[in-house]
């Protein structure tokens, strides 16, 4: 399983990349951890949506998705594409019981 988080400028103060601080809010020894200061990730994550992956209920500023989690099915192939996700939505806090049972279902 491979865990990444892509932290982008959004807010005001968000003008450098995170401090050690705050990626320390991403204990897991797994998680793989990235600046992304043009939202590249984020614009691809929003133009490869499509069914039969859930539509976000949240987490789009001028174009851009951000404070979102998505979730990929094992063996999922990122080609030219990005595969339609299993769990697809945010605030990243407010679904982490999604977060854990998809990541809990594909260990099955």
């Amino acid at each position: 399983m491979r865990v990444y988080v892509v932290w982008q400028p959004m807010l005001p103060t968000d003008w450098a990349p995170p401090t050690t601080f705050a990626m320390n809010r991403i204990p897991d020894h797994r998680a793989q951890q990235y600046w992304d200061p043009a939202h590249v990730v984020a614009r691809k994550l929003a133009a490869d949506r499509r069914a039969p992956q859930p539509t976000e209920e949240c987490c789009e500023q001028s174009g851009v998705l951000w404070d979102l989690a998505a979730v990929y099915p094992p063996g999922a192939s990122w080609n030219g594409q990005m595969p339609p996700a299993t769990v697809f939505n945010g605030p990243v806090t407010d679904i982490a019981p999604a977060i854990e049972s998809a990541l809990v279902a594909a260990r099955k």
